[in-house]
């Protein structure tokens, strides 16, 4: 599942970067070859040329820093301070331009900032590029009330150009905002997809571990049933304690198919359910918090003491004690000595004393590598 999850990650990031690349050449190649040409051609014709030189580079500057906010972490604080850099900038050429000039060709910044609200407004709401088109033409309104050139031609002018620019600059801000909620989707679509196989996985490897061993459970009873048609004797303790650990044995791989919130627990209760059907008084305490462990980890943590529980003649004691990185799960009983195969991840002690004996399956959690 990581492998499909990082691709889709990636794919969706090279969306992004394609969409975002977009943004920052448009204005880029637009503001050198035709902003740069009229700043040029213009420059006997600027009240203050020098000025409108500076507000050319200011137009770069506030560019990369928006290009920063594109390519790195969204900064909040400095979408209005951007802002107010960009609108400042159309009032300074528009004041620089003779009253003639305005709306024109030499007055390139109105027309052209609008492309720099697209990478200010990159990480918001379409509506803050609305209102950054309506506040920018407002200014250009505003600039043409002062120089008393409000005709109706320019008036018609001004809409249709506005009506251009604003279209151009909506449309493909919309169209970027609709290819990066695609590429969100894809990689959503992918990872639940990716989960899903994951889990299909996984169900088939604990159904085909389990049906491995119903079989081996199958073949012990089986060998059992032939020793006992062959005239073994059901009162030999030890036919009576392979009876018992294959029932409890069965009883746990039947336990380990319930959607229980602690499968551990629950599998000890089987054997110990199995013990108490023969008359043995058996006591299960749970102590602290038993984390998620696997089928595997929860098998080899069980095992041995469902043995011993087997091997209990009159009384046995459970007790699980859980934290966040190890689970011990010791049992004390009346049980015979015998010897305890190791079981892989669980670390197994026994001990006997007298009458007792005591066996204990301890797990800890491996620090990462």
């Amino acid at each position: 599942m990581a492998v499909i999850e990082s691709t889709a990650m990636l794919v969706a990031r090279r969306y992004l970067r394609g969409t975002a690349i977009a943004a920052l050449a448009i204005p880029l190649c637009w503001h050198l070859l035709y902003d740069g040409t009229m700043t040029v051609l213009g420059w006997s014709v600027y009240r203050w040329p020098w000025v409108v030189a500076v507000a050319w580079i200011g137009y770069l500057v506030i560019g990369a820093v928006g290009a920063l906010d594109i390519f790195g972490r969204a900064r909040p604080r400095l979408f209005w301070p951007l802002t107010v850099a960009a609108l400042l900038l159309v009032a300074v050429v528009l004041a620089a331009c003779p009253p003639e000039e305005i709306l024109k060709s030499f007055d390139w910044a109105w027309g052209s900032i609008g492309w720099i609200g697209v990478i200010i407004c990159w990480r918001r709401p379409i509506t803050h590029l609305v209102a950054f088109v309506v506040a920018n033409t407002a200014i250009v309104v505003t600039g043409l009330a002062i120089a008393d050139q409000l005709d109706r031609v320019t008036l018609a002018r001004l809409g249709m150009v506005v009506i251009g620019s604003a279209a151009l600059q909506l449309g493909f801000a919309f169209t970027a905002g609709g290819v990066r909620a695609i590429a969100a989707s894809v990689t959503r679509s992918a990872v639940a997809r990716a989960e899903v196989a994951d889990r299909r996985a996984v169900a088939e490897a604990v159904h085909a571990a389990r049906v491995a061993r119903y079989q081996d459970i199958r073949e012990d009873i089986r060998e059992l049933l032939i020793e006992l048609a062959d005239g073994a004797d059901p009162r030999d303790p030890r036919v009576q304690q392979r009876c018992r650990a294959g029932a409890a044995r069965l009883r746990r791989l039947l336990a380990e198919t319930d959607d229980v919130p602690d499968p551990l627990l629950h599998g000890l209760r089987a054997g110990a359910d199995v013990a108490e059907r023969r008359g043995v008084e058996v006591s299960l305490v749970r102590v602290g918090h038993v984390p998620d462990l696997t089928v595997e980890t929860c098998r080899a943590l069980s095992e041995a003491p469902i043995e011993a529980l087997s091997n209990a003649a009159t009384w046995a004691r459970v007790t699980v004690v859980g934290s966040g990185d190890e689970v011990v799960v010791s049992v004390i009983g009346d049980m015979p000595d015998s010897p305890v195969a190791p079981r892989k991840g669980v670390e197994i002690t026994a001990h006997t004393e007298g009458e007792r004996r005591w066996i204990e399956a301890r797990w800890q959690l491996q620090p990462a590598a």
